[in-house]
């Protein structure tokens, strides 16, 4: 009986942890625009590099121009496609 009762206090802890999550990024779930804080750092192509607390992000845009802001900690508002995301604010 004490078996059981252990076997069931673990599982109903595990599914009480199993919906912590990072805050980073953020998401608006119903239109599917992200925003992440980080450091613009590097230039490849027609790609930038953030680097963020939850690691490095490609991120490109055909709205803002992004060159100026290497170097710089940004926020950036935005959607993805595939690995990508295309940024259409900076903050």
């Amino acid at each position: 009986m004490k078996k059981l009762l252990i076997i069931a206090l673990v599982v109903v802890s595990g599914l009480g942890l199993g919906g912590c999550t990072s805050s980073e990024p953020s998401e608006n779930k119903s239109t599917g625009v992200v925003e992440i804080k980080g450091t613009l750092t590097t230039k490849m192509g027609d790609e930038y590099l953030l680097n963020t607390e939850s690691g490095i992000i490609n991120i490109t845009s055909n709205i803002v121009n992004l060159d100026k802001e290497i170097g710089k900690e940004i926020k950036v508002k935005g959607m993805y496609s595939g690995s990508t995301l295309y940024v259409d604010e900076i903050e």
